[in-house]
């Protein structure tokens, strides 16, 4: 069965002045249907890694395949469909319309493109 995320020897090291390395070499595979919780104490990259299985950042070495597809070569713009189709995002800040309800909300999203 063709994993739905998978993670080959992914690193992420983020350049001076923060000249950090968030993660390293890490594997990951999630098979359709598996739930998966991320958890770590602060600053032990989890937020790097839903970064970068969310198609936001790229990796500074390794291969992500979104259902078998090695995301490492795509362009922005189809990273972008990627996230638009088959990616969905909960964030911690929801950065919501005040004026619009939660529904216009989404529809005014989807309409941008967003």
């Amino acid at each position: 069965m063709t994993a739905v995320l998978e993670l080959h020897r992914v690193s992420k090291a983020y350049p001076p002045p923060t000249a950090v390395k968030a993660l390293r070499d890490v594997d990951l595979r999630i098979p359709a249907g598996q739930r998966v919780a991320i958890t770590g104490p602060s600053g032990s990259g989890k937020s790097t890694m839903l970064n970068l299985l969310g198609t936001l950042e790229r990796p500074s070495s390794g291969t992500i395949r979104i259902a078998g597809v090695d995301t490492s070569t795509m362009s922005d713009r189809r990273l972008s469909g990627i996230r638009a189709g088959r990616i969905g995002f909960v964030f911690q800040q929801f950065h919501l319309l005040e004026h619009l309800t939660v529904l216009d909300n989404v529809a005014t999203a989807c309409s941008t493109g967003a």
